[in-house]
């Protein structure tokens, strides 16, 4: 890789011998610096991007007069005519003023479904660009789950599964690099196989979205954006940085390489390694084969145009993940071994991921397109017995499409689209055991989204058809020797589930003045079995359980309404969410207290019944003194959920959870950031079947980060300290609650990065 670079350093990154000069100086608003702004002269193809001061500096300008363009997300675009003399040294400050609320409400959420700013649904964006947010252990979800609305199901420090409102597992859809993930339904000791490496941010569409993005959506999306830092500068750009977590002596090492070219053309690289020990909880105890270590590489290429955009990725992801024992707590049966020992150790997992996709916009007057292919390619092993010998072996091909078209003239505007999979799943034919067959599945949806614009109402509905075929096939002839036993045991081994229906949705948004806005929003989301839930018929290595699907479970089918209050008034904005759902055929995970004479395994079964949820959501944030230096946040989510007919508590429903936070930004540039989080986690004492009361937490985070401006580039340093008080508890949505195995300690998180 590193000759790689050199020869496009040669080819590309050397300037010609025209007489040139320089432009520099800040980019402000009334509220302060203007960080990661764009500047970018349009004839020449060349630009930059102000640091987080708002500071700027374009060098190896050609003389003559240029057309100055600089551009903010949020601002308003500003355009300036330039002259340059040989040699010369130009300082310009621009002053931008921000956008207004009507303008940035039309801008795109999602290229792939055509869904805006002002769409009914229930949309959060969240940063994951600042330096107190690389390197968590938990990778995105570190973040997100502090969200309003989101939790996280640990199974371990490198495994947390998303759950939105309750609803979690594969009825939450993730979009990364266009891609509908599917390698994470296998079960919930699975990941979901990718990091924050390369990403911006994310968006999270909370509650049924499955018009737009078909079967799984039930809960709500997550929408991962990639961090395009690149395309507005034509010298290479990027950054490199480390990370360091004193609860597992954790390291991570990372970078990102970036530049485009005169024709329009770009180049990234992206690329991690990760290594952790075993963590200790709050006691000082350390969790054995609680260990991982991950390595992540990402390359990036295509056009960016004003009209016309491509772009081809490709995706590498490896993780070696230890399997925490039910017995871990059982100090005579504990799996720790020395304090630095990283090295896997049974029982572990080993998964890979190969993602390639491509994507291409196109824009006009009467007519927009997007078009989305993909191929993913999971690997994955549980290895219990033997460092030698697969127990657990499944191998996943996924082909994804998404095509859309959208005519965005007019007050009435259409979008149209199609999305599909073709999946093929496969047995390991050298693993020990079997839990679900092979299978073959095929998905394909059409749907229809149209918006009507009334200047201070905006209404929006969509429909669609889902079609979904699954074949489960048992004929290969490992199967056959483990005496693998599809439902009824048919003769030819093979057994074809269909699933098919309509979704829709209905929302409108009222602006009643600048201040306030409300969403409302009528939607229905669909979710067809996964295969495990289907045709589990055996051992999950790794685990005590036998487990057992049921081939009768028909799709799941929920009805949602969604109420959304926003006040935004000069240094104060809040909002407040409610909402009610009811799910058909909702499909749970459970016990069933019996024990298999033949291996000592306890039976668990998926059962399916009809359940009711409920919430809310609030947020409130208010900033105070010059320039909006501090900053207080107090947020929080509730849910409820009970069995229909008997209100029985359904089972693994997050607890309330509430958040308060305080900011500030110090010297005079901002460049030094200080904040502390208080996360009060409440006793779950609505607890469902086999469940039992978890005692609630109070958690404390601290953190500061201080930016150092050398001329050009910047280097970044952050120290942030989790569980600050050194806190011991079991949170109950870890997957390893039942066994009470406590979540990590303190943890003092130290980054370092250079930005480029």
């Amino acid at each position: 890789m590193r000759y790689l670079i050199y020869v496009a350093l040669f080819l590309f990154g050397t300037n010609g011998f025209t007489q040139t000069g320089e432009l520099s100086g800040g980019v402000l608003s009334k509220d302060g610096p203007v960080p990661d702004a764009n500047i970018y002269i349009e004839d020449l193809k060349l630009g930059t991007t102000a640091n987080e001061s708002g500071r700027y500096s374009l060098k190896n300008i050609p003389q003559g007069t240029h057309t100055l363009r600089i551009s903010a997300v949020g601002y308003e675009a500003i355009k300036k005519e330039i002259s340059i003399s040989p040699n010369q040294k130009l300082k310009i400050d621009f002053q931008m003023e921000i956008t207004s609320s009507e303008l940035s409400e039309v801008l795109i959420i999602d290229e792939q479904s055509g869904l805006a700013r002002r769409t009914p649904y229930n949309v959060s964006s969240i940063s994951m660009a600042g330096i107190e947010n690389k390197g968590n252990p938990n990778g995105m979800m570190g973040i997100l789950r502090e969200v309003p609305g989101i939790y996280g199901a640990e199974f371990g420090q490198g495994i947390v599964k998303p759950f939105i409102r309750g609803l979690g597992f594969s009825r939450i859809v993730t979009i990364y690099q266009g891609n509908k993930l599917e390698n994470h339904q296998w079960g919930a000791d699975h990941g979901l196989g990718i990091n924050d490496l390369g990403i911006k941010s994310v968006d999270v569409i909370k509650g049924p979205a499955s018009v737009l993005y078909g079967s799984g959506a039930l809960g709500g999306v997550l929408l991962s954006k990639d961090d395009d830092f690149y395309l507005n500068s034509t010298k290479f750009a990027g950054n490199a940085g480390t990370t360091f977590n004193s609860i597992s002596n954790g390291i991570r090492t990372y970078g990102s390489l970036g530049k485009s070219y005169k024709n329009d053309m770009f180049f990234a690289v992206d690329a991690a390694y990760e290594t952790h020990a075993d963590y200790k909880n709050g006691d000082g105890r350390i969790i054995g084969n609680s260990r991982f270590n991950t390595h992540t590489i990402r390359l990036h290429t295509g056009i960016e145009k004003e009209n016309f955009q491509n772009k081809l990725s490709f995706t590498y992801n490896n993780q070696n993940l230890g399997i925490i024992s039910d017995e871990e707590m059982d100090a005579s049966k504990s799996l720790a071994t020395s304090r630095n020992d990283r090295d896997m150790q049974l029982p572990f997992q080993e998964v890979e991921d190969f993602l390639i996709s491509y994507n291409q916009g196109t824009q006009s007057e009467f007519l927009e397109s997007f078009i989305h292919l993909s191929h993913h390619f999971n690997d994955r092993k549980e290895i219990e017995t033997e460092p030698n010998l697969v127990d657990l072996g499944l191998m996943q091909q996924h082909t994804f499409y998404n095509f859309r078209l959208r005519f965005p003239k007019g007050k009435i505007k259409h979008s149209i689209g199609t999305q599909g999979s073709f999946k093929q799943n496969d047995n390991l034919e050298t693993a020990q055991k079997f839990l679900i067959p092979d299978a073959q599945t095929f998905e394909s949806g059409i749907y229809y989204l149209s918006s009507l614009d009334l200047e201070s109402v905006f209404l929006q509905g969509a429909l669609r058809y889902d079609y979904r075929t699954v074949t489960a096939d048992a004929t290969s002839a490992s199967l056959v020797a483990y005496n693998f036993i599809l439902p009824g045991n048919p003769e030819n081994r093979k057994l074809t589930k269909t699933f098919s229906g309509f979704t829709g949705s209905l929302g409108m948004t009222t602006k009643f003045d600048k201040k306030n806005t409300l969403k409302l929003n009528f939607s229905t989301g669909f979710r067809a079995p996964d295969l495990a839930e289907l045709f589990s018929n055996g051992p999950h290595p790794g685990t005590s359980r036998f487990e057992k699907g049921n081939e009768n479970f028909g799709r799941e089918q929920s009805f949602q309404a969604d109420a959304n209050y926003s006040y935004r008034h000069k240094d104060f904005q809040g909002q407040i969410s409610i909402f009610g759902s009811r799910i058909n055929n909702y499909i749970f995970f459970a016990s069933t207290d019996e024990i298999r004479e033949e291996d000592g395994l306890e039976i668990w079964s998926y059962l399916q019944t009809d359940a009711d949820f409920y919430g809310m959501e609030f947020d409130l944030k208010h900033s105070w003194l010059k320039n909006n230096r501090l900053e207080t946040t107090i947020s929080g989510a509730i849910v409820r959920a009970s069995e229909r007919g008997s209100n029985e508590n359904i089972s693994f429903i997050p607890p309330n959870n509430y958040n308060a936070e305080i900011s500030y930004f110090a010297l005079q540039d901002r460049s030094l950031y200080l904040f502390s989080k208080l996360r009060l986690i409440a006793t779950q004492d609505r607890v469902g079947f086999n469940e039992e009361k978890t005692q609630g937490y109070v958690l404390l985070n601290l953190g500061a980060s201080k930016k150092i401006i050398l001329k050009e580039n910047n280097i970044e340093i952050g120290i942030t300290v989790y569980n600050a008080l050194n806190k011991t508890y079991v949170d109950h949505m870890s997957i390893l609650r039942a066994f009470n195995v406590s979540s990590p300690g303190r943890n003092l998180m130290l980054n370092l990065n250079y930005n480029f």
